[in-house]
């Protein structure tokens, strides 16, 4: 082989390279940013179940409080005393 072919060889070479690596950090910065809208994905979510958790524990009290209610109302009109 002479050095015209080595030196174009070489040439392809470090060119492949080149472009591999740009390749590469061009894959790396895309997956950096969809991670990104995923996690802030994730904490819309978090504070979508954050807020359903306290709708929650009110109804429960509302619910308590309804059952409460009619047990007290089931106890006036049956005539017994309320407990």
């Amino acid at each position: 082989m002479d050095w015209v072919s080595a030196a174009a060889l070489g040439t392809l070479i470090v060119g492949l390279f080149a472009w591999l690596r740009a390749d590469i950090a061009a894959l790396r910065k895309e997956m950096r940013d969809e991670f990104s809208i995923v996690r802030g994905e994730i904490a819309d979510l978090r504070r979508d179940v954050s807020r359903l958790q306290k709708e929650m524990a009110g109804l429960r009290e509302r619910m308590a409080r309804t059952e409460g209610l009619l047990d007290g109302l089931r106890e006036a009109v049956a005539g017994r005393q309320v407990a």
